[in-house]
């Protein structure tokens, strides 16, 4: 084996290795960059300031100076995959209307790139300077209208490769409605959200043990008492 395809197979192997595999639970704040978030027809901006926790928390804008394509996507490890299989029930996000007020309609799109892509049917309108959440549930396909390729919702959630946020108008087609504006993106959440267990002191672990230890041993004398006795 020569070392070039010494290094063509250790490439394939690298990238079988590096998996889709969205995390419930997983918040995109963007504190570290922009998230993996690319041009959809937009420039994405990582903005350090002024998002949803207040002046010192980041958060992205997404902006056309000219008339185009309103909208960026990720395909981030964490957002995409099979998310039926990773327990993924929909998402939550942050939205605000920057610059002017420009009634944007904000739709999320999930699925497999060319081949089969789907759209949220109700559209989000991001509030004039100021933040709003929202949720969409993946798990109500009369909530989606696919705009791309063919199969069902169920096929397009089971091999999504990417997380989609534009602006469009009815009718929900392929090529959006053309906009020159801006919106902010922020926290990012993939539902659902793991209960948190209970936090519990260094005394209570104690008293724990403590307990745990006095049913072994009331568990023991029980099963002494309960055995019978040799015969003579």
């Amino acid at each position: 084996m020569t070392w070039l395809s010494a290094l063509i197979l250790a490439s394939m192997a690298a990238l079988a290795v590096e998996a889709f595999a969205a995390t419930p639970g997983f918040e995109e704040d963007f504190s570290a960059g922009t998230g993996g978030f690319g041009a959809f027809g937009s420039v994405v901006t990582h903005v350090a300031s002024g998002g949803v926790g207040g002046a010192a928390d980041p958060y992205i804008a997404i902006s056309n100076a000219l008339v185009g394509f309103l909208g960026s996507f990720s395909s981030a490890p964490n957002l995409v995959g099979n998310l039926p299989a990773d327990g993924v029930t929909g998402y939550s996000f942050w939205l605000r209307d920057t610059g002017a007020n420009e009634n944007l309609e904000i739709h999320v799109g999930v699925g497999a790139v060319f081949t089969n892509v789907w759209l949220s049917i109700p559209g989000f309108a991001p509030p004039d300077g100021s933040w709003q959440q929202f949720t969409v549930d993946l798990t109500n396909p009369s909530q989606w209208v696919q705009i791309i390729g063919t199969g069902t919702f169920q096929d397009a959630l089971a091999s999504s490769d990417r997380l989609l946020f534009r602006h469009d108008v009815p009718p929900l087609v392929m090529q959006p409605d053309l906009a020159a504006a801006d919106f902010g993106l922020d926290r990012i959440q993939v539902l659902p959200v793991p209960a948190a267990l209970p936090a519990v002191s260094a005394p209570g672990r104690a008293a724990l043990a403590l307990l745990l230890v006095a049913l072994a041993g009331l568990g023991i004398r029980r099963r002494d008492r309960m055995e019978p006795e040799p015969s003579p």
